[in-house]
């Protein structure tokens, strides 16, 4: 027995084309899931043997000369997978498209992909934003997982996983926590997530227009490869109405707040305290903070430059890939009180790895694989990378603590670009700080503190003018 794609390359074939031998009764497999079948190879070997015919045909739709009129769309994904998104994608989207794949299974996968059209996809977007396709779970630790964790090993497990105390407190009790939870958990312990946990579905929601996106977004890329492959003759994504993006939201911070912020920080922990204001006085994004090295910083010259970004995929643990777009691979200048934190907060990360002592992690790896000297800025307590999800989930919290306004912490970036908006600081140098990949992107993100600088500019310009009128009388 082999899987679908070890079979097809034994006989240098497509996999589609052996899922078809299959569905036709040609040749015998077991279907292990709706997408996971073995081969009896003993049987595939045997049809190849009585003729050459089929064998060509089957090359031929390989080399892209003719059509496969009974390829499946669930047959054109998994090519697509396995010829392009797992070699080409990044492994955030490339996790995020897998995760996305059994609703089109679900929707569109048993239909042929010659016969798909603009109204097949439309249909399906409309299904998506339907009340009740959305189901978020929370997860309740297993016997089984309770029966590795014996008391007293509560803190280990909490550092080991890289979840909070509080967190790991709630595993224990029994109580609900977050899929990602359940997967660090898991991996930390050694056990599958459905043996360690139990999924309670919730049900009700909706898929919101963003996310309906991003299914446009992976199924367009889909069919173009199908094109460009000569499976299909067009990209019915082309021809489909694009599903509406949902209004941009910004929220940011006032002056006031920020001063309530700063004040409260006093009594954060020491690396969030650093993240968040850097985020304040940078606008970096919060992967590009937790990827930052000191040999990213120039004192000297007084520049921060970004090179990478960090991200935690679920069954690959933190991740550092390349920035989000080539714009986004930056060097922006920091002012005095910046590096004067940075300082600071170096001095205190020499201290930490001087009390940890051996424990802590003496190389990394980052984008690319390149192993090199750990000079993170921001870790784990023993000095592997940070989880930038850890930021995400102190901040919130820390906020509700301190009475101030429930904002998100990419708001912390959405508040730096508007206050260097409101200072008259060049649309283009603002697109450029944050690593847009377009100005018009920065343009549309922040129309409103744009209208609102320019009112504040023709405010001046009539005081200068009365001021003016004034002098003359």
């Amino acid at each position: 027995m082999a899987s679908v794609k070890n079979a097809a390359a034994r006989f240098n074939v497509t996999p589609e084309y052996v899922r078809k031998l299959c569905r036709t009764g040609k040749i015998c497999y077991t279907a292990i899931s709706s997408r996971k079948w073995l081969i009896n190879m003993d049987t595939l070997a045997q049809f190849f043997a009585q003729g050459e015919p089929a064998r060509e045909d089957s090359q031929q739709v390989t080399n892209g000369m003719v059509l496969d009129s009974d390829m499946l769309m669930d047959d054109l994904i998994d090519r697509w997978f396995e010829e392009y998104a797992n070699n080409h994608l990044k492994p955030k989207t490339l996790y995020d498209y897998k995760r996305m794949r059994p609703r089109i299974t679900a929707g569109l996968g048993h239909l042929k992909v010659s016969k798909i059209k603009p109204a097949h996809l439309m249909a399906f977007y409309d299904n998506l934003e339907e009340k009740g396709i959305r189901q978020d779970s929370s997860f309740t630790a297993t016997a089984a997982l309770l029966k590795l964790l014996p008391h007293g090993t509560r803190g280990a497990l909490a550092k080991e996983a890289g979840v909070g105390q509080d967190t790991m407190r709630m595993v224990y009790a029994g109580k609900g926590v977050s899929k990602r939870t359940a997967e660090k958990v898991s991996a930390a312990v050694g056990l599958a997530v459905s043996r360690a946990f139990n999924e309670h579905p919730k049900k009700g929601g909706k898929l919101n227009s963003n996310s309906v996106l991003h299914y446009h977004a992976m199924l367009s890329s889909v069919f173009r490869k199908g094109v460009q492959w000569g499976l299909i003759n067009e990209n019915p994504c082309a021809r489909a109405e694009r599903p509406k993006a949902s209004e941009i939201d910004v929220e940011t911070l006032d002056e006031e707040d920020i001063a309530r912020l700063l004040e409260a920080l006093a009594g954060a922990p020491v690396h969030f305290s650093v993240i968040t204001q850097l985020a304040l006085l940078t606008g970096a994004r919060r992967g590009e903070i937790c990827g930052l090295r000191w040999s990213d910083i120039d004192f000297e010259k007084g520049t921060l430059s970004i090179k990478r970004t960090v991200q935690f995929i679920p069954g690959e643990g933190i991740v550092f890939t390349s920035p989000k777009t080539k714009r986004s691979r930056r060097c922006i200048r920091i002012g005095a009180d910046c590096l004067e934190l940075l300082k600071e907060y170096r001095q205190h990360q020499i201290q930490e790895r001087l009390r940890i002592g051996s424990k802590w992690a003496r190389k990394v790896t980052i984008e690319n694989g390149k192993v090199v000297d750990n000079d993170m800025l921001f870790t784990r307590w023993n000095g592997e990378p940070l989880d930038p999800e850890t930021v995400s989930t102190w901040f919130p919290r820390f906020l509700e603590e301190h009475g101030l306004p429930a904002v998100h912490f990419h708001s912390l970036r959405h508040t730096n670009a508007s206050l260097l908006i409101a200072a008259h600081v060049p649309i283009t140098t603002v697109s450029g700080r944050l690593g847009h990949a377009q100005t018009s992107t920065t343009l549309n993100f922040y129309a409103s503190a744009i209208q609102s600088a320019d009112a504040a500019a023709a405010d001046a310009l009539e005081g200068v003018i009365k001021i003016r009128e004034k002098a003359h009388a």
